[in-house]
């Protein structure tokens, strides 16, 4: 079994970032599909003016999107390369509402509790190489969401099959994650009760299957990814 240290995975995640060759739809300027699907949820509740925050923005395709669409969206991740890079994007592109925080999301969140109404976690938390640290990040979401306010998870799951041929070829210490062959980086795959058991503070109010064919290194693979809406209720 094989570990990494946090401060490799940021170094790894700087490399990335830098030079993409791995995970190219990061660098894509298009948002995810299911930050968009999300966004099309919260449109048939009238939901209209909403502060928004991403965790892991990386270059901020999501952010200047949904700034786009009317909201008031921040977006923090630890690399600074990826940081650096969202801020031009969304200078070139016009987008001023756009904020982006270099911050690491495993450490004390720089923001007052109540203090978004949308929290986004697009493949973030995936990266966390630390059961502690995904704890530490999903306790911060509980914070500093508003009540009634949402948290999106669209998250690698257990039925990947790219992400369960690494977990055979390259298994990390934690169940069904593992640290990719080809760059070095920790991911996560999750099942169901665990992301629930993640965000056992806050209520599920909608789910599905997200399935999808991606490409991994020039060969393509089925994808069943998890996609869901809690709520922070009282």
């Amino acid at each position: 079994m094989k570990t990494i240290t946090h401060k490799r995975q940021q170094q790894l995640w700087d490399r990335e970032h830098k030079n993409p060759f791995a995970l190219l739809q990061m660098d894509s300027k298009e948002a995810s599909s299911g930050v968009i699907k999300f966004f099309n949820w919260l449109r048939e509740k009238d939901k209209k003016s909403l502060t928004a925050l991403e965790l892991g923005c990386g270059k901020g395709r999501n952010v200047i999107w949904l700034v786009k669409q009317g909201l008031d969206a921040t977006g923090i991740d630890f690399s600074h390369v990826a940081i650096n890079e969202a801020k031009k994007r969304a200078k070139r592109e016009g987008v001023k509402k756009a904020q982006f925080l270099i911050h690491d999301i495993t450490r004390p969140w720089p923001f007052n509790s109540g203090s978004f109404e949308v929290v986004i976690d697009c493949f973030a938390t995936t990266d966390i190489e630390s059961i502690n640290g995904r704890k530490f990040a999903a306790r911060e979401i509980a914070r500093v969401l508003k009540l009634e306010g949402y948290l999106l998870v669209y998250s690698l799951s257990t039925d990947d099959e790219f992400h369960k041929e690494m977990i055979k070829i390259s298994p990390a210490e934690e169940k069904n994650a593992f640290l990719n062959p080809k760059t070095g980086k920790f991911e996560k795959t999750f099942d169901r009760e665990e992301l629930i058991n993640l965000h056992k503070n806050l209520k599920i109010v909608m789910e599905e299957r997200i399935e999808k064919i991606a490409v991994f290194f020039g060969k393509e693979y089925k994808c069943k990814h998890h996609w869901m809406i809690f709520q922070k209720v009282k």
